[in-house]
């Protein structure tokens, strides 16, 4: 439905190089550079400058990017439609966080991939930045994060509230007595890999208190929060996970929340997807059977 010089300018957003947008389009470079021009005519605004040798999209530029993105994912989500009427299998592509898989919505999220069993479905695990990626090269149809996101790109729900904690091993030594956050500092820290959401919850909230992860005695950073917590098992440090991340290791003891005066956070979980004027139902429908 859309122009195929809208193609051609998604995929030099995408490589923001004309050369390499030209091969992976089967075409010439002279092509690719008449198909900008005529989108350039078209809309009287440059779509690209350069800055030194960098190409880089004008603000008008960016403009087209997001709004045929949002054209796009529409069309995307028609055809997904239509094969539905005609009962063919359906595809359903959908991202979580990791904090949000090691969660009581995990088994949610199981409930929801059987409901649709026969379809086509890929699910994938990864870190809030690495979703909202996808989300945004329309890789994905929808994610569920805990991160912070443009709440100008992506229609939401929120699923739920959830407590952020500082937890560690039951039994652990600490090198002073502990009230707030601070007397922490000289704890060893293990924490998550950039780009997850909640290592930029916890940077958000130390830098509140200007403070930073450098202002632990030491830093692990860890990607997995199954291999975290085994550290925090054995008494490697101490960290900041959500509470529902560790709910089996609290209950059983292995693991305890660390008492703070000055500390008491909790965060948004939401079901994201890039805006459409027309299908919003469909995602309220999968928001609804994923709460069921």
């Amino acid at each position: 439905m859309l122009d195929y010089r809208i193609d051609t300018f998604l995929t030099v957003c995408q490589e923001m190089n004309y050369t390499k947008a030209a091969q992976l389009l089967n075409i010439t470079q002279p092509n690719v550079s008449q198909h900008i021009k005529w989108l350039e005519e078209r809309y009287q605004q440059k779509l690209f400058e350069y800055q030194g040798r960098k190409l880089v999209l004008t603000a008008a530029g960016r403009l087209l990017k997001e709004t045929a993105k949002a054209v796009c994912h529409e069309e995307i989500i028609l055809k997904q439609q239509m094969e539905t009427l005609q009962n063919q299998k359906r595809e359903i592509f959908f991202g979580v966080t990791k904090s949000v898989n090691e969660g009581s919505m995990k088994r949610n999220i199981t409930k929801f991939i059987r409901t649709y069993a026969g379809n086509k479905i890929r699910f994938v695990v990864d870190n809030t930045q690495k979703l909202l990626d996808d989300l945004s090269d329309m890789k994905l149809d929808f994610a569920i994060v805990e991160g912070n996101f443009d709440k100008s790109m992506y229609d939401y729900l929120v699923l739920s509230q959830e407590a952020f904690i500082p937890v560690c091993a039951s039994g652990y030594q600490f090198q002073r007595p502990v009230k707030g956050i601070e007397d922490l500092f000289v704890e060893p820290l293990i924490v998550r890999e950039e780009g997850s959401g909640s290592r930029e919850i916890f940077e958000n909230m130390l830098g509140a208190r200007n403070a930073g992860i450098w202002s632990f005695s030491s830093v692990m950073e860890i990607g997995e929060i199954r291999e975290i917590k085994e550290l925090l098992k054995a008494g490697s440090g101490i960290s900041f996970l959500y509470e529902m991340a560790v709910k089996d290791e609290l209950e059983e003891g292995s693991l305890i929340h660390i008492p703070l005066t000055d500390l008491d956070i909790r965060h948004e979980f939401a079901m994201i997807w890039l805006k459409t004027k027309h299908f919003s139902d469909v995602y309220h429908g999968f928001a609804k059977e994923l709460l069921e």
